[in-house]
């Protein structure tokens, strides 16, 4: 049965500028779409199932709005406006703020200026689910890089806003635009479920059952993993 994630926009935002989350199938990038299936006789990524499995899971929130940004030398942030109508946009929903460096301290994360993407959307999954905040997945192309997060959005009913570093950002440095549709994190739904965990060391069963199954792949060694083993996902 099909799970239903809804999307609520909370920001009375002109019709004309709203981006809804869009499946992130939508979102793969043209550096894929034009990376060959084979280089040099040899498999690339565009055959590997579980990359592109990774790539396209889940939902894609995208920036509603132009965002024309720099740092100053002392650190603090200066937003840029196009005209009169964006300054009035920016001035009544600020789409970034910066997240407070005394939360982060002695962290990897406090050599960098921490922003916070203000989301305009509460989302709501089904009962026992919870979504997984997470940066746009083999998207190292992409500078926005946000900070990973579990929440339990079907019993949190507010707006979840997204903390994330700009790898381009720099006191004194360049202006940075960070254009409306720009993806700004990829969310995947999880099921809660309790784990427990079990190991084997050397276990004389599992091991002929991984060798089988190693012999029975080299059959079809190529599409094995993609005619035997994968399970369709859908995110629509």
């Amino acid at each position: 049965m099909k799970k239903l994630i809804k999307f609520h926009l909370m920001q009375d935002f002109p019709e004309q500028i709203v981006l809804p989350p869009i499946p992130t199938k939508r979102t793969v990038p043209d550096w894929f779409k034009k990376t060959p299936a084979y280089n040099e006789g040899d498999q690339t990524v565009k055959k590997c199932v579980p990359f592109l499995d990774a790539m396209t899971a889940g939902y894609m929130l995208l920036n509603h709005v132009d965002i024309l940004l720099e740092q100053r030398k002392d650190g603090s942030l200066k937003l840029n406006f196009l005209d009169d109508k964006h300054k009035a946009l920016i001035t009544k929903w600020p789409p970034i703020e910066t997240h407070p460096m005394r939360q982060i301290p002695g962290s990897p994360m406090q050599s960098f200026t921490v922003l916070k993407w203000m989301n305009p959307w509460r989302i709501e999954t089904p009962k026992d689910y919870s979504l997984l905040f997470l940066p746009p997945l083999n998207r190292l192309d992409n500078p926005i890089i946000p900070l990973t997060g579990l929440v339990d959005t079907d019993t949190f009913d507010n707006i979840v806003n997204i903390p994330f570093i700009h790898t381009m950002l720099e006191p004194g440095g360049s202006k940075i635009i960070i254009h409306a549709g720009t993806p700004m994190c990829q969310i995947i739904p999880v099921r809660r479920d309790t784990w427990e965990s079990k190991t084997t060391w050397l276990d004389k069963q599992e091991l002929r059952k991984t060798k089988k199954k190693r012999e029975e792949m080299q059959k079809d060694r190529e599409d094995w993993y993609k005619n035997y083993a994968h399970v369709k996902k859908n995110y629509d």
